[in-house]
C-alpha cells in the first residue's frame, strides 16, 4: 500500500526594512493563510527568521516545527522543516553547517567563493502513520553568491542523501536557475539514486515582489527518489489581490508517494 503526501518548499523572505510595504510585518497573515488554503503535509522553509520561528509556532498548530538558526547561538536566518502532527513521528533530525567544519555553529566554505553568510542543510526523518518504514525529508537554502560553492553546498549535500538508507524528498532554495553546476549534481544522481526534479514543469518562482511576468526563473526545487508525477505539481501563485505578497519567492507544491 503507497500513500501519497503533498510537499512544500516556501522561501519566506526575511524582514527588511527594504521592502517597505512588502515588510514581512505585513505579510504573516498571508503567509498563514496560505498554508492553510494549500494544507500541505510537510514544508521546507527557507528565510525564516527568530520572528518568522515564533509565527510558524504560534499559528501552525497543526505541525511541529523543528529547526534553528544558523549563527552561533543557534538563532537567526534558519530553515525549518513543518510536518503534520497526525501524519508523522519524528525518527531523527539533525542540522549542519555546509563547511568543512559541519557541526561548528556559523562556519562557512573559507577559502571559496561562498559570502559571509553560514549555509546550512537540515534532514528530518519522518515515519508516516500508515507506512513501516521512514524517509529522509532534506530542506537546504544555498548560497547567493558563490557559484563555485553552490556545487560544493551541493555535493555534500548529496553525500550525505546517498550515505543514508532511506529514500529521500529534498526542498530548497538554491539561488540556481537550471541549467547550473549545482542542479546538476543533484540531478547526477538520477542514475545511482534514482532523482528526479518534481517540479520540472515549473518555469518560475522568484519574482522580487513583483507582477511583472516572466519571472526571472525557477530557483526553488522539490527533488526526490520516490515516486512522483511532475505534472501534477504547481506553484502558489500570488495574484497579489488582497494585500502585499506573501513573499518574493512563490512557494511549490508537488506530491510524492511514500
Amino acid at each position: 500500500m503507497s500513500v501519497k503526501i503533498k510537499v512544500m518548499t516556501f522561501n519566506l523572505r526575511v524582514p527588511s526594512d527594504v521592502d517597505g510595504e512588502s515588510h514581512f510585518n505585513f505579510r504573516k497573515d498571508k503567509i498563514i493563510e496560505t498554508i492553510d488554503a494549500e494544507s500541505p503535509d510537510i514544508i521546507g522553509f527557507q528565510e525564516a527568521a527568530d520572528v518568522s520561528f515564533d509565527l510558524l509556532k504560534e499559528r501552525l498548530t497543526n505541525y511541529y516545527i523543528v529547526g534553528h538558526g544558523r549563527d552561533k547561538r543557534y538563532h537567526g536566518e534558519g530553515i525549518p522543516i513543518a510536518f503534520r502532527k497526525d501524519v508523522f513521528s519524528l525518527c531523527g533530525f539533525r542540522q549542519e553547517w555546509l563547511s568543512i567544519e559541519p557541526h561548528k555553529p556559523a562556519s562557512y566554505l573559507k577559502g571559496s567563493d561562498q559570502s559571509k553568510c553560514p549555509r546550512v542543510y537540515s534532514c528530518a526523518e519522518l515515519l508516516h502513520r500508515d507506512c513501516d518504514v521512514p524517509f529522509a525529508f532534506y530542506n537546504i537554502h544555498s548560497d547567493h553568491r558563490g557559484e563555485t560553492a553552490k556545487v560544493i553546498e551541493s555535493a555534500i549535500l548529496m553525500r550525505d542523501i546517498a550515505a543514508n538508507p532511506y529514500k529521500f524528498v529534498l526542498t530548497g532554495d538554491f539561488n540556481a536557475r537550471c541549467p547550473a553546476p549545482s542542479i546538476d549534481v543533484i540531478l547526477a544522481s538520477a542514475e545511482t539514486l534514482g532523482t528526479v526534479d518534481a517540479t520540472a514543469n515549473i518555469e518560475g518562482s522568484f519574482h522580487g515582489f513583483s507582477k511583472a511576468e516572466p519571472w526571472p526563473g525557477k530557483i526553488d526545487y522539490i527533488f526526490t527518489n520516490l515516486p512522483t508525477n511532475p505534472e501534477e505539481s504547481y506553484a502558489v501563485i500570488d495574484d497579489n489581490k488582497d494585500g502585499p505578497f506573501y513573499s518574493d519567492h512563490h512557494a511549490l507544491c508537488a506530491f510524492v508517494e511514500l
